[in-house]
């Protein structure tokens, strides 16, 4: 109980501190004027690439469990929506701890090697929007010095072949991770994902996978963005990265409002763009992460079969 209060007094504290931060009255008055002129239409469709992203991700899901390609089945589409929702509603990624239960529900997936899928998507996840990042820093010389600039680029590529990597070494990895010696330091969870990676081509398309997974989040970005402030697209695929890994973060605020916004805003402005739209669009691509997450989610909770997960 002391644990949960204290959960919920440092989501409060991190959401009212974002929003000091970043809703100043010269934002306020500015987000008044762009109701008016923000085009709907847009936010509409990136609401719609949003419901992409998830199926995607369900697409990754049935790839990852079964070793086979072939489209998911709705179950499998309604736990990634819901996954989503959770990952919203809940603080501190308690959402994640959803999956596995779903998963057991849905299929009668044993929960260890559920979550060694999820513990495994989530490593390809932070590869892939860190490649993203690092890259598109890169390609927009956010970097003071040359040196910097090629460390960078060296970080991007290194993050795009680590999964790869992964994959390739899998049995070396898989021995060790279920040798004696690992069992004693690692969470079993690590194991199941080694596991997991056995199925070498179909791993290898759940990284590519992941890579068209955030891409199509950076279009998301790019047209809730776009609907409020003019931001290239570059930018816009630079904020997202930036927004999304510090999504992940295990300190975050309520309802996802928080860190990752700060996280465009930072980002946004030091590749030229004047603060008071790197705000707004970061508030726009937050509040369509969110409505999407709430809408679709809370459908997919309340079909059948989508009751939420016991806290048991």
């Amino acid at each position: 109980m002391i644990r949960r209060a204290i959960t919920v007094v440092l989501g409060v504290a991190i959401t009212a501190a974002a929003i000091w931060y970043l809703v100043t009255p010269d934002i306020l008055h500015e987000l008044e004027s762009v109701a008016e002129t923000a085009s709907w239409p847009w936010l509409a469709l990136a609401m719609l690439v949003g419901a992409a992203v998830q199926w995607l991700r369900a697409c990754r899901f049935q790839i990852m469990t079964t070793g086979h390609f072939a489209l998911p089945g709705a179950p499998l589409v309604r736990i990634a929506f819901q996954l989503n929702f959770l990952n919203f509603v809940l603080p501190f990624r308690l959402g994640e701890l959803g999956y596995p239960v779903l998963m057991r529900r849905a299929y009668g997936q044993p929960l260890l090697s559920a979550a060694g899928v999820l513990l495994l998507a989530r490593i390809y996840d932070f590869c892939t929007v860190g490649a993203i990042l690092a890259a598109m820093a890169a390609g927009l010389g956010l970097a003071p010095t040359s040196s910097l600039q090629a460390a960078l680029s060296a970080a991007a590529a290194l993050l795009a072949i680590a999964p790869v990597a992964m994959v390739i070494g899998a049995r070396p990895l898989s021995r060790w991770l279920t040798s004696a010696a690992a069992a004693e330091r690692l969470p079993a969870a690590f194991r199941a994902a080694s596991t997991a990676l056995a199925a070498r081509p179909a791993q290898l398309a759940a990284i590519a996978l992941s890579f068209g997974i955030w891409l199509v989040f950076g279009l998301l970005a790019g047209l809730a963005a776009n609907a409020v402030a003019a931001i290239p697209p570059a930018i816009a695929l630079l904020g997202a990265a930036a927004g999304n890994l510090a999504f992940a973060l295990p300190v975050n605020g309520i309802g996802g409002l928080g860190a990752s916004q700060a996280a465009w805003a930072l980002v946004v402005s030091k590749a030229g763009i004047a603060w008071t739209d790197a705000v707004i669009s970061a508030l726009a691509v937050y509040a369509v992460t969110f409505s999407a997450a709430i809408l679709f989610g809370g459908a997919a909770m309340l079909a059948p079969g989508g009751r939420a997960p016991s806290r048991t």
